[in-house]
């Protein structure tokens, strides 16, 4: 089971984590405008007779919006395109259903009888030559009263422009208007007096003194520029919820619940622009839940507006975060998308305060507006804006609650009379506490979003907490206050995605893993013959399970990394255990695999003796005078010599390089995060991280399997030339068998003639190199007949009892026989591995009676399992299975790449889970790498000098 998962589930996995998940969202090709959404359009792309709309950030008809006379009579766009104006020649006659003025022509007496004019109005004179321009009440509408603007005054028979008589006007800027008109606005002067001094000349008049004026403004003439000064003196008011207050109007028809005091008789009934409010309730949860798709992938694009406090736009475009930044010698980043939090903290002083607020002076209200993209179309969403200390549910969890807010200002100050008071001079320090009363400062600003699925983010909130400072006689200028300025992000959910994986995939896994454990113990109580309840099958069951459950565990976080699903504590949960399984399953498979019965068959037959290599060889070296004991059926060493250390060099070999591995995936990650020239956030940083490091992995083996020769097909072709073969046993009855007999019979000759017996091979002018007769497959899945084992440690046995021996039993041996604990071990030695060989080459000659074999092929179901299941395996007879796909190299580095790379990926998302830091994490990736290749070649050249009776000193 576990080789399905190994050859059919993983590669699905991998596909799985490279593909990229979006969210489609279905929406009106043709999005019109709303009060949060907008279609930016340059004001250049006007058309002649079109104004800009600021509200909307469109373009507009002037003459679809008002006069629809057409012809002389038309409304043409201001100097600054910002609103619409009669032409010259003609009086402008205000109407409360409509948002731009009637234009009627000025006819003087000669044209009187024109077509069109209509109303004799008395000459005008130009603007230059007038100090005052007249507002009155007219009945020459259709709706029988409204506002006409002239340039005459109509108490005069003359053509008087120069003289507004207080009793009967109001005055105000160059406007004279009268007391009827401004009736209805009255109630504004409540507010001013309230905020005011208890001395009437106080200057706070300058602010909200003319409140009425700009009411009357906005609401009866609609004035834009008026309208947006309302605005900005219900932000400088820190939007006050009085009667009386410049928000009322706002709060009357922007507000979902509407609050009848707010009402009076000069309201309008129409939704009142600029946009302040956000309505309450449902539609704020739904606000905040809202995705966009962002217009770039790698930056928060937002869009700023700045206003003075007269209603003039003072600047708009790209929004830098620096703007919101009160801390001087700190610099804030650009607002890169899923960066780690940015946060900057200072203490401010009151002088630096009192200097910010002198420098903004009142004069700077922001808005801000999110750039993002549907269908292909660059759209702006207005952003809210929660002040904290607005309302106390403002302070609470529960959103449709707020009272969100499109506009704000950093810093205001109420001023102070200083008039009757002696001041310092300017150039004290001192001077500056006496210029306010209070200062008002955001202490804390909060730029916060959620990265949503699909590469779309939610709405960003901008959070704001307010600080108010009373300048009484104890306050000083060193005195400190904190300012903080923070950006965070939440990786949230995709919902529905993220349940499947975590309720579904998750059992779903680990239930696979489960069903491959139990298989894979079941099939090793057939191969041991053994009950399935001892306790080495069911500490193999954990062992096996701890494996498959690691792998379970990395393949739905890499799932959850690949939907950027998760939050780190989650993968954490994943990542944490899946690596400590996955480290004790590898370390005790290891070992095992190392501690393997290996044995090395010797098919030649030496042809010469020590004084014949003398005589043809003239080497003194060859021979020495060291005792040796040679019989009939000694071996050849060299070449053993030879192989079993191919054999240890074959064991530490890997199918992938990791440190190329580590390389790549630092040096793309670096590369990324120049590009980007942020910090990335861990999440896409561990995503970036797994799929680099997967993608390199898979590359790797694909390259390795076309450019570079298989391993071990050579060192069975290294059998061969060698005359050798490889008997193995990883359990009592099953191992694996290298047929490396050579078809000519030695392979001891000089290199003409082993250059002549390959010539011969390739041209079938010989025999061939496999087990069958007929056949070249050298290579086996054995399942060896039960009573091989005991008989190989019964020949094995007096080699074992010497080394077991006691010391002093040892010497007494030696010295009763008078032969030297040197010569004696090398005798034991080379008889017992002289035995061994011939009852190796018996075995597989089929020369022992009661001791055989049969050779088969596993069926399509056994190779798809690893099992064998229709075996012939009894006391005396055994069954080797033809291994196409060379298995031996499970008991090797090579055939445990995948184990080792799951630990691998493991490690280092682990590491960089823990420390942020992708090159300590990678060096632990490939330090563990290096330390598994070492300690496990050690332990394999250890065994290799026990089970094959090659002294250690003889191995590489």
């Amino acid at each position: 089971m576990c080789f399905l998962i190994t050859n059919w589930l993983l590669p699905l996995v991998w596909t799985i984590v490279f593909i990229q998940f979006g969210n489609c969202s279905v929406q009106d090709s043709k999005q019109s405008p709303t009060p949060h959404t907008f279609r930016f359009v340059n004001p250049q792309q006007c058309l002649k007779n079109e104004f800009y709309n600021l509200n909307y950030f469109d373009c507009a008809s002037c003459n679809e919006a008002g006069n629809e006379a057409g012809g002389i009579n038309e409304l043409q766009p201001t100097a600054d395109r910002f609103s619409c104006q009669c032409p010259v020649g003609h009086v402008s006659i205000f109407e409360k259903t409509k948002r731009w003025p009637n234009c009627e022509e000025i006819c003087s007496n000669a044209t009187h009888q024109a077509e069109n004019c209509t109303t004799p109005w008395p000459a005008q004179l130009p603007s230059w030559e007038c100090h005052y321009q007249y507002l009155n009440a007219t009945t020459a509408t259709q709706q029988g009263v409204g506002i006409v603007l002239t340039r005459t005054n109509p108490g005069s028979n003359s053509s008087d422009c120069h003289v507004c008589d207080g009793t009967y006007n109001f005055r105000y800027q160059d406007y004279c208007i009268a007391n009827t008109l401004m009736r209805a606005y009255l109630h504004y002067n409540a507010f001013w007096q309230a905020t005011s001094s208890p001395k009437p000349n106080s200057n706070s008049r300058l602010h909200f003194g003319d409140l009425k004026f700009v009411a009357f403004f906005c609401l009866a003439m609609r004035n834009e520029t008026a309208c947006q000064q309302l605005a900005n003196l219900c932000v400088l008011s820190h939007y006050s919820m009085d009667k009386h207050s410049p928000c009322s109007a706002f709060l009357l028809t922007q507000m979902s619940d509407v609050v009848m005091k707010y009402a009076h008789p000069g309201d309008q009934s129409r939704s009142l622009e600029p946009f302040l409010f956000y309505k309450k309730g449902r539609s704020t949860r739904e606000l905040l839940t809202t995705t966009l798709q962002p217009s770039s992938q790698m930056e928060l694009q937002i869009f700023s507006t700045n206003y003075d406090l007269s209603g003039r736009l003072k600047r708009w475009g790209s929004f830098d975060l620096q703007q919101l930044n009160l801390c001087p010698g700190q610099v804030a980043h650009k607002l890169h998308l899923a960066q780690r939090q940015q946060q900057i903290n200072c203490q401010l002083s009151l002088e630096q305060l009192i200097d910010a607020a002198t420098k903004e002076a009142n004069d700077n209200y922001l808005s801000l507006y999110f750039n993002f993209s549907s269908n292909w179309q660059h759209l702006l969403h207005q952003l809210p804006v929660l002040i904290e200390t607005l309302t106390p549910e403002n302070k609470r969890p529960q959103s449709e609650e707020w009272q969100l807010v499109k506009r704000f200002q950093l810093i205001s100050a109420h001023p102070k009379d200083n008039r009757q008071h002696q001041t310092l001079p300017r150039y004290e320090d001192a001077h500056k506490l006496q210029l306010y009363r209070s200062l008002r400062y955001v202490e804390h600003v909060q730029l916060e979003y959620s990265i949503q699925p699909g590469h779309t983010i939610g709405l960003p909130l901008l959070r704001l907490r307010y600080r108010h400072i009373e300048l009484t006689g104890n306050a000083t200028l060193t005195q400190l206050y904190p300012f903080r300025l923070v950006v965070k992000f939440e990786r949230l959910h995709p919902g529905v995605a993220a349940q499947l994986l975590l309720e579904l995939a998750l059992p779903l896994l680990l239930l696979l893993a489960s069903i491959a454990a139990l298989l894979r113990l079941q099939n090793l109580r057939r191969r041991r013959g053994a009950e399935l309840c001892q306790t080495s099958n069911l500490l193999e069951l954990l062992l096996q399970l701890s494996a498959n459950v690691a792998l379970a565990l990395l393949v739905t976080a890499l799932l959850l990394l690949a939907l950027q699903a998760f939050n780190p504590r989650q993968l954490a949960a994943l990542i944490y255990p899946g690596c400590l399984l996955q480290l004790l399953y590898l370390g005790v498979h290891l070992r095992r695999a190392s501690q393997l019965d290996l044995f090395l068959i010797d098919w030649e037959r030496p042809r010469s003796s020590c004084e014949a290599q003398r005589l043809n060889l003239d080497s003194s070296s060859l021979c020495s005078s060291v005792r040796t004991y040679v019989a009939e059926s000694s071996v050849s060493a060299w070449r053993v010599l030879f192989t079993a250390n191919a054999w240890i060099r074959l064991s530490a070999a890997q199918r992938y390089s990791s440190l190329l591995q580590a390389f790549v995936v630092y040096a793309a990650h670096q590369l990324l995060q120049h590009f980007s020239k942020s910090t990335l956030d861990a999440g896409v940083s561990c995503c970036l991280i797994a799929s680099i490091y997967v993608a390199t992995y898979l590359l790797q083996l694909l390259l390795g399997r076309i450019f570079q020769a298989n391993l071990l097909q050579k060192f069975i072709d290294l059998c061969s030339l060698a005359n050798i073969s490889l008997f193995s046993l990883l359990e009592p009855g099953y191992g694996y068998y290298i047929h490396g007999r050579s078809p000519h019979g030695f392979a001891d000759t000089d290199m003409s003639s082993m250059i002549l017996q390959l010539q011969r091979e390739a041209q079938n002018m010989c025999g061939r190199r496999g087990l069958l007769m007929d056949s070249d497959k050298q290579a086996y899945i054995i399942l060896p007949p039960r009573n091989l084992r005991n008989y190989l440690e019964r020949l094995l046995l007096p080699l074992q009892r010497s080394r077991n021996g006691s010391m002093s039993q040892t010497l007494l041996y030696q010295k009763e026989l008078q032969v030297p604990s040197i010569d004696g071990q090398v005798e034991r030695t080379s008889i017992a591995y002289a035995s061994v060989n011939r009852f190796f080459c018996a075995f597989i000659d089929h020369a022992i009676k009661d001791m055989d074999y049969i050779i088969k092929e596993k069926t399509i179901v056994e190779k798809l399992f690893n099992c064998e299941i229709e075996n012939y395996l009894t006391d005396n007879k055994g069954t080797f299975y033809i291994d196409d796909s060379l298995s031996f190299s499970r008991v090797l580095l090579l055939g445990n790449h995948l184990h080792i790379f799951v630990l691998e990926i493991l490690v280092l998302l682990s590491a960089y889970l823990l420390t942020s830091s992708l090159l300590i994490a990678v060096a632990l990736a490939c330090g563990l790498n290096m330390l598994l290749r070492h300690i496990f070649r050690l332990w394999v050249r250890r065994n290799v000098s026990r089970k094959t009776l090659i002294d250690e000193r003889f191995l590489l």
